[in-house]
């Protein structure tokens, strides 16, 4: 207010000097002869324009001072229940300490769906071992392969499977079979000479086998691989040594007492055994040494052929029709 009344007195005063310094009309009073009369030193040239803007300043003075002041902006108004941040402290009271302020919590982010890593590919260790190769197959799984070359007539697929037999062999049993399966396998082709070799080699191991393991099984290894001698023996007509590798493959047989009945394959290998010694003894003039052996083969392809007709069927009618082709040479 102090402020207001000091702006306006000397806007007067400031106002009528320059009105008067300007000569603008008479004034009232000590103040207009005070100010007609006063010296502008330099700018007593330019009295008139002086005057002007003293009046013009003392004027705005004058206004400046009547005008209403601007009010200062209103606090925001507290939020109900918010404790103002400074208190009326009584005079001659210590001033607390402000207390920190409390850290504002941060708004968290709204959750987004994760989704699931994709495992980056992984490089093979540097040092991993290669996969092992693969395993040669065994001596079991290639006789399979032998005997389907064997059924299908693939010559050039038996012998090299017959090649890999021999390279898997270990045992004196292995060997045994490969050499029998080398002699059919040549049999079936022709070969006589080394069909006989073979068999002949099989027939030295699957006695060394016999010796280190009497056992049925070996048993029939052995009279297997002497039936094959017995074979090739007849075919070049060395009849003395077909008829002794016969003779003592069906006592090998015969040895067994009848274990053979549970075995089918047995069975028939004792039945055809039977028939090639009974043919041999037929050579040599023994018919009814002959007779009796082709009685024994039908006995036992009779009861073949009952449990499996389809298997073993045929065996019998070829049985049945040689048994009588033989009673009706004995008969004239």
């Amino acid at each position: 207010m102090l402020a207001r009344l000091v702006g306006i007195v000397l806007g007067v005063i400031l106002a009528t000097s320059g009105y008067a310094a300007a000569d603008w009309g008479p004034l009232w009073g000590p103040l207009g002869d005070w100010a007609k009369h006063l010296d502008l030193g330099p700018f007593e040239p330019h009295r008139p324009i002086a005057g002007m803007a003293a009046a013009i300043v003392g004027g705005g003075l004058v206004i400046a001072a009547l005008l209403p002041g601007k009010r200062k902006a209103r606090a925001k108004p507290l939020a109900l229940g918010q404790e103002p941040d400074v208190r009326w402290i009584p005079y001659g009271q210590p001033v607390p300490p402000l207390a920190p302020p409390q850290p504002q919590p941060r708004p968290q982010p709204e959750p987004q769906a994760i989704s699931a890593p994709v495992p980056p590919p992984t490089a093979p260790a540097p040092n991993a071992a290669p996969p092992p190769p693969p395993q040669p197959p065994t001596f079991a799984e290639l006789r399979v392969r032998l005997v389907t070359a064997a059924r299908t007539e693939a010559w050039a697929e038996g012998a090299r499977v017959l090649m890999a037999m021999k390279s898997a062999a270990r045992t004196d049993e292995d060997k045994a079979l490969f050499h029998r399966d080398l002699g059919d396998f040549a049999h079936g082709q022709g070969r006589m000479d080394d069909a006989g070799d073979a068999y002949e080699n099989a027939v030295s191991y699957a006695r060394q086998v016999r010796h280190d393991r009497p056992t049925d099984d070996t048993v029939e290894l052995l009279a297997g691989a002497l039936c094959g001698v017995g074979d090739v023996a007849e075919a070049e007509g060395r009849l003395d040594v077909a008829l002794s590798a016969f003779e003592e493959a069906l006592a090998l047989r015969r040895s067994r007492g009848g274990r053979e009945s549970g075995d089918p394959g047995a069975q028939r290998a004792l039945s055809v055994n039977l028939e090639r010694l009974a043919d041999l003894r037929e050579d040599r003039g023994h018919r009814m040494r002959a007779l009796d052996l082709y009685r024994e083969s039908y006995d036992i392809a009779g009861r073949l052929a009952v449990a499996d007709p389809a298997r073993f069927g045929p065996d019998l009618v070829a049985t049945r029709t040689r048994l009588n082709e033989l009673e009706a040479k004995i008969a004239e």
